[in-house]
């Protein structure tokens, strides 16, 4: 048995506001499914983020449709769970692919689940904020093991950032040993670099993204998806072919002949036949960017998109950055310290901020809930007939 696992295809986004973006998007993921297809897999999981939100515009559903009639045509089951972009928050909401799944294009495990596919048994939970994890442990992994045992093949889904794969200064949900032991395929989401190593007895992996979302995952370089093959439990990574180029250039007034470097990107950005995205981080003291103006034209001419950083350099920033200090929220904890607000704000400012936006009404209304206790829901039903 063979799946393709593919993640954080965000359809619908419109990148830099240009409808080409949003089309490279669709491109991608076309272009995945068609490849799938190719190699004849039995079962596609696709682990969040199918939307880039979970109210996608209709224009956006219904490419969306005719991509995943491609797979059911094909005989190929789509296993999804959602992502923090297109999961609901709101009582009476639905995601999009509820109305996919009543039109037999998918199968959703909301908000978390098994699925029992002949050999094959798949668990798999959305997006969950830090707070819940030690909830679902509790509630649903311990309930996992016996199933997983007694199958020749199992999945586990997730969408969930872990500890080791994100920077010490980012928001993570969970370490990579909080997931539960005996499943031959860790198929992760959130994370849009592509990541592979070993995990008890399985394969953890990230499948990374589709089409880039950031400069850190053009560094990264990879856009594409996984193939898991259950017989060799081996892993074949499929970079996807044909889409836009990002370029990045970095110039330094101290270290570079800037007008030169330009001229080459210029020149080079000339030869593709899709004009490609152009991303450059213009570092100065002194020379004002405006001072090569007809060559950013030139480049915004063949390009996209143009995106210039400007940063200048002085000797106070220098200072402040060669300071190997605090995050943000270490900074802000002292602060709450030294004006001496108790433990529970302290504890609150910092899952705040370590949180995404889209959580922190969560989080305020948990906060909130516990410190009036019984008057909660007299609270919540006059917030619900008043918005």
């Amino acid at each position: 048995m063979k799946i393709a696992h593919i993640s954080d295809t965000h359809l619908g986004y419109t990148q830099y506001r240009l409808s080409e973006r949003k089309k490279d998007f669709f491109l991608a993921f076309e272009k995945a499914v068609d490849r799938i297809i190719e190699e004849r897999i039995d079962i596609v999981i696709h682990t969040g983020d199918l939307f880039e939100t979970h109210q996608p515009d209709m224009v956006t559903l219904s490419q969306c449709i005719g991509i995943l009639q491609k797979l059911k045509n094909a005989g190929i089951e789509f296993i999804t769970i959602t992502g923090n972009h297109d999961r609901v928050l709101r009582k009476g909401t639905i995601p999009p692919h509820k109305i996919l799944e009543e039109l037999g294009l998918l199968k959703l495990v909301d908000p978390y689940g098994v699925l029992k596919m002949g050999d094959l048994f798949i668990a798999g939970f959305r997006y969950l904020p830090k707070r819940m994890i030690q909830q679902l442990k509790a509630s649903f992994f311990e309930k996992l093991q016996e199933e997983v045992d007694k199958s020749k093949y199992s999945i586990l889904m997730f969408h969930q950032g872990i500890g080791q794969y994100l920077p010490h200064e980012e928001s993570f949900e969970m370490e990579i040993f909080d997931l539960p032991q005996g499943f031959k395929y860790y198929a992760g989401g959130h994370i849009h670099v592509f990541v592979k190593e070993k995990l008890y007895n399985g394969i953890f992996s990230y499948a990374g993204s589709t089409e880039f979302r950031s400069k850190k995952e053009v560094l990264s370089g990879r856009r594409g998806f996984n193939i898991f093959d259950f017989k060799t439990n081996e892993l074949k990574r499929i970079e996807i072919e044909g889409l836009r180029s990002f370029e990045l250039l970095k110039v330094s007034e101290d270290k570079d002949d800037i007008k030169e470097k330009l001229k080459e990107l210029s020149q080079r950005i000339e030869c593709y036949e899709i004009p490609p995205v152009v991303l450059i981080d213009y570092v100065y003291k002194t020379t004002e960017p405006e001072v090569f103006k007809v060559i950013f034209q030139e480049i915004e001419r063949r390009a996209l998109y143009l995106k210039i950083n400007k940063k200048r350099v002085t000797e106070e920033t220098i200072e402040i950055e060669s300071e190997k200090g605090k995050s943000f929220s270490e900074f802000l904890t002292d602060f709450l310290k030294e004006k001496n607000y108790g433990e529970t704000v302290i504890k609150l400012a910092e899952e705040v901020i370590e949180s995404q936006t889209e959580h922190v009404e969560d989080i305020l209304k948990d906060y909130v809930k516990k410190e009036v206790g019984k008057d909660w829901e007299e609270i919540e039903k006059y917030l619900q007939e008043s918005f």
